[in-house]
Parts: C-alpha cells; sequence; structure tokens
C-alpha cells in the first residue's frame, strides 16, 4: 500500500475522530490514533501528515499529537528546535489557508515548545520578533496570525502547566514578563489605534483579547481569580507608567466600548476594569494619578449619560465591576477633587436605583 493511500485511510479515521456522532466509532479512531501523541517514532509521521494531508482534521491530529509529544515526552534539544522552526515557517507558508482551529492548534505547538525550552536555549524566544515579522507583512491574514501567536504565548506563559513544576513555570513567567511583555501590550495598543477603521470583526477581537491578556497577567505569583466580584490591586511594573499616563491608553478601551461587536466591547470593559486597579504607587505624582482618575471617571460619565452597550448582560456586568473599582481603589478626597464629581455621582446614583428597581 502507498503512502499516499495510507494518508488517505488516515484522513478517514480524522474525520471519524472529530465528526462521528457514533461513540463506538470514535473509540475506534481514537484507540488507532492515539499512537502518534504517545509515541516519539511518529513525530515524523506528524509532520507528513502536516505536508501531504488534504483535510484540516488530519492537520489537527498532527498539530494535537505534537503538542501532547512535546509537553509529556523528553524530547532532544535539537529535535524541539526543529519542530518550532517547521511550525512557524509553516504558519508563514500555509497559515491563512488553514481552517482557524488548525491555526490555533498550530500556533499552540509553538507556543507550548517556546515555554518548555524557555531557559534551555535563547533560540526558543525568537518566536517573539518572528510574531511581529508576521505583523510587518502587507497580508491582514499573516497581520492576524502574527497577533494570535503573541495571544497565545501570553495564555501560555500565564499558565500553570501540570506537566511543569510550578516554581520553574513561575520563573519562566516572570522571565517573560520582565523581557517582553510590556513591548506585547505595547503592540495590542498599537494594533488597537490602527484596526479603529473599518475593519473584520475578527481584527478587532484579537487585539483587544491580547490587551486583556496582558492586563491579566500573573504579575506577582498569585493568580487572579476571574470568578471573583471583586478581585485584588493589579500589580503593573513600574516600567508600564509611562504608558498609564498616557490619557490615549484608557481612552483607546472606552472607544472600542463603543463597537457594536458585544464581545469587543465586553472585553474593553475588562480591560478597564484591569487599569482602574493598578496599584497606587505606579503613579509617582498626585497629579498623574488624579489625571488617570479624571479621564476614567469621564469615560464611564459619557457610558452613564448615553446608556450604551448597557442592555447586554456582559457589558452591564462588567461596567458596574469597573463602577466598583472607584470605591475600592480610590479614596474620597480623590473623587472629589474631579472636577465633575457631583454630575459623576449623580448619575451613578441614577444607574444604581435602576437597577434595583429592574432587579
Amino acid at each position: 500500500m502507498s503512502s499516499m493511500e495510507s494518508l488517505a485511510q488516515l484522513e478517514v479515521l480524522c474525520e471519524k475522530l472529530y465528526n462521528s456522532r457514533d461513540s463506538a466509532e470514535r473509540a475506534h479512531a481514537e484507540s488507532t490514533l492515539k499512537c502518534f501523541s504517545e509515541n516519539s517514532d511518529y513525530i515524523s509521521q506528524c509532520q507528513y501528515i502536516l505536508d501531504n494531508a488534504s483535510t484540516p482534521y488530519a492537520l489537527m491530529l498532527a498539530s494535537t499529537s505534537l503538542v501532547k509529544q512535546v509537553s509529556d515526552r523528553s524530547l532532544s534539544l535539537q529535535l524541539r528546535l526543529d519542530i518550532r522552526n517547521y511550525v512557524m515557517n509553516y504558519l508563514a507558508a500555509r497559515g491563512p489557508k488553514l481552517q482557524n482551529f488548525v491555526t490555533i492548534s498550530l500556533i499552540q505547538l509553538a507556543c507550548r515548545i517556546t515555554k518548555f525550552g524557555w531557559f534551555d536555549d535563547d533560540r526558543f524566544r525568537e518566536i517573539f520578533k518572528e510574531a511581529t515579522d508576521f505583523l510587518a507583512l502587507a497580508s491582514q491574514d499573516h497581520y492576524l496570525i502574527g497577533l494570535k501567536i503573541l495571544n497565545f504565548l501570553v495564555m501560555e506563559m500565564n499558565q500553570a502547566n501540570s506537566a511543569m513544576p510550578l516554581t520553574l513555570h513561575r520563573k519562566i513567567a516572570t522571565s517573560f514578563k520582565d523581557q517582553f511583555l510590556l513591548q506585547i501590550f505595547q503592540i495590542s495598543l498599537t494594533s488597537l489605534h490602527q484596526l479603529k477603521s473599518e475593519v473584520p470583526d475578527e481584527l478587532r477581537r484579537v487585539p483587544i483579547s491580547l490587551a486583556l491578556r496582558c492586563l491579566s497577567f500573573d504579575f506577582v505569583g498569585s493568580p487572579v481569580d476571574e470568578s471573583s466580584e471583586e478581585f485584588g490591586t493589579v500589580q503593573l511594573p513600574a516600567s508600564w507608567r509611562p504608558l498609564l499616563q498616557d490619557p490615549s491608553t484608557v481612552q483607546i478601551f472606552f472607544d472600542y466600548y463603543k463597537v457594536n461587536d458585544t464581545s469587543v466591547s465586553k472585553e474593553a470593559l475588562e480591560c478597564l476594569v484591569r487599569l482602574a486597579s493598578v496599584r497606587r504607587s505606579l503613579f509617582v505624582e498626585d497629579p498623574a494619578r488624579s489625571q488617570f482618575l479624571s479621564h476614567l471617571m469621564s469615560g464611564t460619565r459619557e457610558i452613564l449619560q448615553t446608556g450604551q452597550g448597557l442592555a447586554d448582560h456582559g457589558n452591564y456586568h462588567e461596567f458596574c465591576r469597573l463602577l466598583g473599582r472607584f470605591k475600592v481603589n480610590y479614596q474620597l478626597s480623590e473623587l472629589l477633587n474631579v472636577e465633575f464629581y457631583g454630575e459623576w455621582l449623580g448619575l451613578v446614583a441614577e444607574f444604581t436605583t435602576k437597577s434595583l428597581l429592574s432587579w
């Protein structure tokens, strides 16, 4: 039997693995195909599949199998570097034509290899430069892939992995934060400014998601409980101060809140909740903190005046959290010093009353 005939049979199995409604059929396919993720001898076969398969499900099998291989097995440094280089070149050459779920899986693979090899060889850290190279290409598809690489890289670095000791995870996360996180947040802001004009919704969703991942990073080794109504102060490093003192940083998130796509507006509010939660000591001088507070209050005042977006439950919930941060993170004397405090407080009181009456 030729290799292409074998590949055709594998593609049929992959189709059954991901799409069959027959549980027995799926179980059989899974049992037959698990060798690709459990045996390192099949790594070269995964590459063959990626090079030659015609169905996205076969590509997905190869990619997810490689993720498991690099996570669960002790592969040689050179093999890991080879896989990394292959995946990044593959995304550059074929990424725009792939199904989104395949692209995401390959990006996760690249990011997983990067994290697990972070202290093994500096070449793993080149993923940041390679992602920015994607952003520099004229293709909108490549730009989106570059943003997604950064998005999943931040997520991977911030997320503990059962196959990695927690102490090592924290060392890697700290190293990544110190070396790249601020630059990535700056890229997210630049992208948000560049994409304010008429662009596909997905192009807006990715940079706002990237900004949120950066602001949600575990800066001090004690992750936020995302399910909690309240969370503590966001411990941004001092190097982030100039960005936060720039009024356009807060304003861009209020601008994106006005976008009709509710997933974008909700994440814009989530970013604002985190910005409203930054540690007091980040601002060396009181005037800078006062200006920052005034800008936050001005943006929320406009939302209170217009009610824009608050009919959406997700937006409403995040907006309430944002208002709650003023009480938690700022002193009354600071609020009183804002020129339009009286008007703002009246609007908050009216909003609160209406909310309670409609409960």
